[in-house]
């Protein structure tokens, strides 16, 4: 199984280099592949940032790509990061992951923000003085 990169799934995805998005396609269309959550998350931000996509359009794109039947990845933890991403649209990407992962693993996610905390859900806390 091979790993890949952000920049391969960009490539993968947006289809502007041609030369590497042939490798990509090539890659992720072939073989068995991993992709972390960090390259997932990464990639959304990119496409958000750089590429100036829409929330459900990213959504839909990312889960068309994590359900592929060659590639593994954390696929109910993403699928729930995509959900509050599309439904809070003042939380970054990161927020989101954050808060999912947190809830996930049973635990109270500290946080000065306001969006998240307002947002985030009632695991998602202000630090308190003891």
């Amino acid at each position: 199984m091979t790993s890949v990169d952000t920049n391969v799934v960009v490539r993968f995805l947006i289809r502007d280099i041609p030369a590497q998005a042939a490798k990509a396609i090539r890659l992720l269309e072939g073989t068995q592949c991993y992709i972390t959550d960090v390259v997932i998350t990464e990639t959304i931000f990119v496409l958000e940032k750089v590429y100036a996509a829409d929330r459900n359009d990213i959504a839909a794109t990312i889960k068309g790509l994590i359900f592929r039947p060659n590639l593994r990845c954390n696929r109910d933890l993403i699928t729930s990061v995509l959900d509050l991403y599309k439904q809070r649209r003042s939380l970054s990407i990161i927020d989101c992951y954050a808060a999912i992962e947190s809830k996930t693993f049973g635990n109270d996610l500290a946080t000065f923000d306001r969006d998240l905390l307002k947002h985030g859900g009632s695991h998602v806390i202000e630090p308190l003085l003891k």
